[in-house]
């Protein structure tokens, strides 16, 4: 590393901003300067590279290496980075003269006012860290703030979104249904009165970004059922008794459920999350003693909760025999995992290969 840059490894996040890495021999905390939740991407043994910053950390993660390529994760900085390249006419198709950053209209504030040949025009950014393969995709967290960006763009009648891809050779983006369903379909309902673009940054050597490439927006057809992921955390052992398989020991530990709400797999997933339900579902008995730690739900028309169960005992689930598999041949639905399967890379590359599919072939 040459500069101001730093080489680490991620260990753990210990909230949205907070994280630690180990870096030079020692552990260190970290500035992270992500709102999102990077969950596919920042998994520990990942490599990060910092910068110095002042405040309470010496140090903020700027960079992930993914497949060995810099993802800038700074969303400050990538709008800056975003600023220059409009200064410098390197947003292709893009003939604009800024006239105001950080805009008031009404009560919101977009991050771009823009004189174009046809008008003026008021531009919000989004940073977008998702991807796998070619494709991107955002949010990739539940953002109310985004779905109100698009609501107020459409409203003004001269509004530009812009997805900033920090990730290289993206040649397809989408809205992210999978994990923001209400996003996706804000957006569709306002897409024709919007300009909305997608960019692929382009970096050198030296982690600095030179330029951006188009990438093509698509709008798959996506209804609200599917499959899904639950994953629990169980804070100590304890026995449980479940509908008809009686009392069970759980150790202590983490355990993956593998489910399907074919007629809404998000209402599915807000109903295991709420507590005091009528207990009908053998998982319904466990999300009243256990907390819920993460749902990764995976929205689509076939159904695959066995094909997930199945994906679980082979990154190393016990299976718990006959939980929730007295409709199918399955041993079971639910798996107990002593390490957090949320830190598997191998689990969030199997969602991955499920929600974003394989590249494209044109």
């Amino acid at each position: 590393m040459t500069g101001d840059f730093r080489e680490a490894v991620f260990v753990e996040k210990h909230n949205r901003f907070v994280g630690t890495v180990f870096l030079e021999g020692r552990r260190e905390r970290v500035y992270i300067p992500n709102t999102g939740r990077l969950a596919e991407l920042l998994l520990p043994g990942t490599s990060v590279v910092l910068t110095p910053v002042r405040g309470k950390y010496r140090y903020k993660i700027e960079f992930i290496m993914s497949d060995g390529k810099p993802v800038m994760i700074d969303s400050v900085k990538g709008n800056a980075i975003f600023h220059r390249l409009l200064m410098e006419g390197k947003v292709p198709g893009l003939e604009c003269r800024v006239l105001r950053r950080e805009p008031a209209v009404g009560s919101h504030r977009f991050d771009f006012e823009l004189e174009t040949p046809s008008g003026l025009k008021y531009l919000e950014l989004k940073s977008c860290t998702l991807f796998h393969g070619d494709a991107a995709s955002f949010p990739d967290a539940v953002s109310a703030r985004a779905a109100a960006h698009v609501r107020a763009l459409a409203a003004t009648g001269r509004g530009m979104l812009v997805f900033f891809i920090l990730g290289q050779g993206i040649r397809r983006f989408f809205p992210n249904y999978h994990t923001d369903y209400e996003f996706y379909r804000i957006l569709l309902e306002h897409r024709d009165r919007i300009d909305i673009r997608a960019y692929s940054a382009r970096y050198d050597g030296a982690f600095g970004v030179t330029g951006l490439g188009g990438v093509r927006v698509q709008y798959p057809e996506a209804g609200t059922g599917g499959s899904y992921l639950l994953v629990l955390r169980n804070a100590r052992a304890r026995r449980i008794t479940v509908g008809m398989l009686g009392s069970l020991r759980f150790p202590a530990g983490h355990y993956v459920y593998a489910g399907s709400g074919m007629g809404g797999v998000h209402a599915r997933i807000a109903r295991h999350r709420r507590k005091g339900k009528r207990l009908f579902w053998h998982i319904d008995y466990l999300t009243e003693e256990m907390s819920v730690a993460a749902d990764i739900p995976i929205v689509g028309t076939e159904r695959l909760e066995c094909r997930l169960a199945a994906d679980m005992r082979s990154l190393g689930g016990e299976v718990v025999k006959g939980f929730g598999s007295s409709d199918c041949s399955c041993a079971g639905h639910l798996f107990r995992f002593t390490q957090n399967p949320l830190h598997l890379r191998e689990l969030w590359q199997r969602v991955m290969e499920y929600r974003f599919g394989g590249p494209t072939q044109d």
